[in-house]
């Protein structure tokens, strides 16, 4: 495969994960009938689907939710995606897609559990060996305020989401902030809607600044200080500062809150950012994650710790794909000019715990994103990029369609079908590539 080939297929893959993620944004053409639970959910204009795929857990998970953090990331593409646009009607459909998503997410922010569950008949609707599956009325009962936007996820037709999951969930409003300010800076429209959403989600964010939730992941039991919440709410507040209005000693003690916070994750042990705080494990192996490749990517830091051009992050990511290029058997007999795929950790075994799209994606986004600051080797920077990308376009089947993740032996895609944060994920990868090869962004 030649340089020329990678670069064509890159466009052509672009093209269509900006097709495939539009298809989720607002898709009022769908219906989800949750025949277990009673329901039938349309999604409403705004909404963003982490998957459109319909699916039970058989063994498809069921992917058929608004989930802040996927729809935040999905955003911020779009943003992209408007401020690239050559024509004024390509700038305004994607204009209208974040529009439509700000008054969506302010009708989230605006829900409250107590006048759900006086209306709600979701636990009668219920058959009986499901109902297992519901969250508690007291638990629902005090979704107001911060605990709503402490929510992970809600049901794409704007009600709340009555399953159990990891809760609570401090990442989603700071990268909705994100996806906000990127959106500003591509000469949005600072409609008054829009900054109501920013100023709630940058107040939240202060208020949380480093304190103990689910991770990235969402997995049971890691109620904990991540390094993926505590950088992307640093993210938010840094670039957000402007913000900050009669707050901003408070807004700048948060930030030293975070970044004392983030001090305590590195390891001078095994010369690594932790994953999580104080985590347990005898190895390096033990304590990265590659959500934190997502995280530098993410909160896109100008400089300093835990930016692309900090020492610690890039060992950091030196030692997840070391790791990763030993586990995934997938790995083991790379053809020249391929990069190791990425799964989450050592010990993921969420179907079965493959390599994943977006983690693959962040590790090439990293080395674009470092190839534009001077004194780097932009060179060397760039074709390990592509070798990230090449080892995605093996992965990837003739159709462009992109799934969650690859089995680790076979290479075959597995868990969440046509999942909108990898076309997200890919979309933004080929845009950073562009900008440091000095090229136009792929057309949608």
């Amino acid at each position: 495969m030649t340089d020329a080939d990678l670069r064509a297929w890159i466009d052509d893959q672009a093209r269509h994960s900006a097709a495939a993620m539009e298809r989720a944004i607002s898709a009022t053409q769908l219906v989800r009938r949750r025949e277990a639970f009673g329901q039938v959910v349309v999604p409403a204009p705004g909404s963003v689907l982490a998957s459109p795929v319909i699916a039970d857990w058989d063994p498809e998970p069921d992917y058929f939710f608004h989930w802040v953090r996927d729809s935040a990331i999905v955003m911020r593409t779009v943003a992209a995606l408007m401020q690239d646009a050559e024509s004024e009607a390509e700038r305004h459909r994607w204009r209208r897609h974040f529009e439509n998503f700000v008054r969506f997410s302010l009708t989230l922010c605006g829900l409250d559990g107590a006048a759900f569950l006086g209306s709600s008949r979701h636990r009668q609707a219920t058959r009986r060996g499901y109902r297992k599956f519901l969250r508690h009325d007291a638990e629902l009962r005090r979704l107001a305020g911060d605990r709503l936007l402490g929510e992970p996820r809600f049901n794409p037709d704007g009600t709340i989401d009555v399953l159990r999951w990891s809760r609570p969930q401090y990442d989603g409003p700071a990268l909705r902030a994100l996806a906000c300010l990127h959106y500003l800076a591509a000469d949005g429209p600072p409609s008054e809607e829009l900054l109501r959403l920013l100023r709630l989600d940058l107040e939240f964010t202060r208020r949380h600044a480093d304190r103990r939730c689910i991770g990235p992941w969402e997995e049971a039991g890691q109620n904990a200080h991540h390094y993926y919440v505590a950088v992307v709410q640093l993210g938010a507040l840094l670039h957000g500062g402007a913000w900050a209005d009669d707050a901003a000693d408070e807004w700048y003690a948060a930030e030293d809150r975070l970044r004392a916070g983030l001090e305590q994750h590195w390891s001078q042990q095994h010369g690594v950012y932790m994953a999580i705080r104080d985590a347990p494990g005898s190895s390096t192996d033990d304590l990265v994650d590659a959500a934190q490749l997502l995280a530098v990517l993410d909160a896109d830091l100008p400089a300093g710790p835990h930016s692309v051009q900090d020492a610690r992050v890039q060992a950091t990511q030196a030692a997840i794909e070391r790791l990763f290029a030993r586990e995934l058997p997938i790995n083991h007999a790379l053809p020249p000019g391929q990069a190791p795929a990425l799964g989450r950790s050592r010990d993921d075994r969420y179907f079965g715990g493959g390599a994943w799209y977006p983690t693959t994606l962040a590790a090439a986004g990293l080395c674009y994103r470092l190839a534009r600051y001077p004194g780097q080797d932009r060179a060397a920077l760039l074709r390990r990029g592509d070798a990230f990308m090449a080892t995605v376009r093996a992965l990837t089947p003739a159709d462009g369609a992109l799934s969650e993740q690859v089995d680790r032996e076979t290479g075959a895609q597995t868990s969440a079908r046509h999942l909108t944060w990898s076309y997200a994920a890919f979309v933004s990868t080929a845009r950073l590539r562009a900008q440091a090869a000095g090229a136009k962004p792929p057309r949608p």
